[in-house]
C-alpha cells in the first residue's frame, strides 16, 4: 500500500502483482495462438492494469460465526442483506480507466458508457446492491433503458468489482466453514459461477464464483442451476481431443451449462479470468446447442 502511495505522488503507475503480469503474457500468447480470441484476450489484458493498479478500499461486514452459520444453513449468501463499506469514488475512477482503454476497441460503446457514468445515470452502488440481492438482471435492464450495450456494460461493471469482492471474500474466509453450502450460487455474494474446476488427481468438482472467485465443492452429478440429479439429463459438451482439459457441463432439464476445466490445484483469481477467455469456444458450442449460462 505504501509503495502505491509513493508511486502515485511521483506520478508513476504502481507495480502490478506478479500474477497480473503473468496473465497479461498468457493473454498475449492466447491471442497469437488463437486469432479468433485476440480481441477478447487483448481487451482483458488492457483492463488488468486498471483492475489491479490503484486499490479500491473495501471492508467486509462483521459477521459472528453464529450468524454466518445461520445464513449458510438457510442457503443465504453471507453478504446478502449486509451493508458494504466500499470506496465508491475509487471504484468510479477504476471504471473510468477501464472505459478509457475500451475506447481503443469499442469507441462507440465506450463513449456512451463514459457519459452514463459521468452523469451518474449508471449507479455502481445500486448495481452492486442489486447483485447482492440476487437481481443481476437489473444492470441489463438499466443499460437497456439508457441505450447502452447491456452485455458489455454488465461485463465491465462486474470486472471492476471483481478485485473488490475478492478482498471481501478473503476477509470472510474464516466464517465460510461455519455451515454447509449445497447451493449452485456463491456462498459469499450469491453470484453464479462462470467456471468450475475438476481438481486434483481425484477430479473433485469445485465451482468458482464469477464475481468474487470464491470456491465451493459441488457434486459432479448435480446441476447447479436447477438441482437436477438425473444422470440421463446431465451431460457434457467438448471439442474433440479436449475432453480431458475442458468441457461444458449441461443440463437438459433447465437448458443451462457451466464450463469446467481440469486443474491440479485451485486457479488464482486472475488466472480464473484468463481461463474464462480461453474457453470461450465452449460458450459458443453451448449456445449452438441451445444452452444458456447459469442465471
Amino acid at each position: 500500500m505504501a509503495r502505491n502511495v509513493i508511486d502515485k505522488l511521483l506520478g508513476r503507475n504502481p507495480a502490478l502483482p506478479a500474477e497480473v503480469s503473468q496473465a497479461q503474457a498468457g493473454l498475449a500468447e492466447l491471442g497469437r495462438a488463437q486469432p479468433a480470441l485476440a480481441d477478447l484476450a487483448g481487451q482483458l489484458g488492457d483492463f488488468l492494469p486498471a483492475l489491479y493498479g490503484e486499490p479500491v478500499a473495501a471492508a467486509a461486514p462483521s459477521l459472528p460465526r453464529e450468524k454466518a452459520a445461520e445464513k449458510l444453513n438457510a442457503g443465504v449468501p453471507l453478504l446478502r442483506g449486509e451493508a458494504l463499506d466500499i470506496d465508491w469514488p475509487a471504484l468510479t475512477r477504476r471504471l473510468q480507466g477501464m472505459i478509457g482503454t475500451l475506447k481503443q476497441r469499442r469507441a462507440d460503446a465506450a463513449g456512451s458508457l463514459a457519459r452514463a457514468l459521468g452523469s451518474k445515470q449508471l449507479d455502481v452502488a445500486a448495481f452492486t446492491e442489486a447483485v447482492l440481492a440476487g437481481r443481476p438482471q437489473a444492470v441489463h435492464e438499466r443499460a437497456d433503458a439508457l441505450g447502452l450495450d447491456a452485455p458489455l456494460t454488465a461485463s465491465v461493471l462486474s470486472l471492476a468489482l471483481y478485485p473488490v469482492f475478492g478482498s471481501l471474500r478473503a476477509e470472510l474466509q474464516p466464517v465460510l466453514t461455519a455451515g454447509p453450502w449445497e447451493q449452485g450460487y456463491c456462498p459469499v455474494c450469491g453470484s453464479f459461477p462462470k467456471l468450475g474446476e475438476f481438481r486434483g488427481l481425484e477430479q473433485i468438482r469445485f465451482l468458482r464464483c464469477s464475481l468474487c472467485a470464491a470456491e465451493w465443492q459441488f457434486p459432479r452429478l448435480r446441476c447447479p442451476g436447477c438441482g437436477n440429479q438425473d444422470h440421463r439429463k446431465l451431460g457434457y459438451l467438448h471439442v474433440v481431443g479436449e475432453e480431458g482439459k475442458c468441457r461444458a457441463a449441461t443440463c437438459d432439464n433447465c437448458r443451462q451449462y457451466v464450463k469446467m476445466v481440469s486443474t491440479l490445484t485451485a486457479l488464482g483469481p486472475v488466472a480464473l479470468l484468463v481461463s474464462d477467455v480461453a474457453t470461450v469456444h465452449l460458450d459458443l458450442l453451448a449456445a449452438e446447442k441451445g444452452f444458456g449460462p447459469l442465471e
